[in-house]
């Protein structure tokens, strides 16, 4: 009898292993599993705030005249008014004046069945059509300057006709671009 009884024990002992106690902790595995999907998040956001940090750091450390420029390289938002003043003045230096001005503003979007419709994080641009007339010497010195202003312009397209003796009609088409706040 006395070695009947570890016996009856130990046997207990594994039926209330395998019984509630494996189940029950044989429940926490999605826990645990969770908790290193958790500690993996916390550790990306650790870096993130890391690469933030020095982000931040390197942006203060530029002057405010070199922001003032990169601003208006790729500004933050679009100003059509100011940037349609900005071509004209550059165009009246030689002698020529904007007209037919045609602005077309357009969004990047990506089309996700899973997500829904999500916005672009590329740079926005900006299209611009415009006719000015002069000489053909002018528009080169016209297109010299536009190539040097800080504002980024790609022209996308340019034709052009002749109404005199070195008189051209120029219709001139352009993008420029924009980083679009978040």
């Amino acid at each position: 009898m006395r070695a009947l009884i570890p016996l009856i024990a130990i046997v207990a002992a594994v039926a209330i292993f395998f019984g509630p106690t494996k189940s029950t902790l044989q429940a926490t595995d999605p826990l645990v599993a969770k908790r290193t999907s958790l500690e993996q998040a916390l550790d990306s956001a650790k870096k993130i705030q890391s690469v933030r940090e020095t982000l931040q750091e390197r942006y203060n450390s530029f002057s405010s005249s070199d922001l003032t420029r990169l601003n208006k390289m790729v500004p933050s938002h679009v100003d059509n008014v100011r940037l349609v003043i900005d071509i004209n003045g550059m165009a009246r230096t030689y002698g020529m004046a904007l007209k037919d001005i045609e602005i077309g503003q357009t969004v990047s979007v990506v089309e996700n069945p899973a997500a829904g419709t999500i916005v672009g994080d590329g740079p926005e641009h900006l299209d611009i059509r415009f006719a000015v007339s002069g000489s053909y010497d002018s528009l080169k010195l016209f297109l010299a300057d536009l190539g040097k202003s800080l504002r980024i312009v790609d022209i996308t397209d340019l034709t052009f006709s002749s109404r005199d003796v070195d008189l051209y009609d120029f219709s001139i088409s352009l993008r420029t671009y924009w980083l679009q706040d978040k």
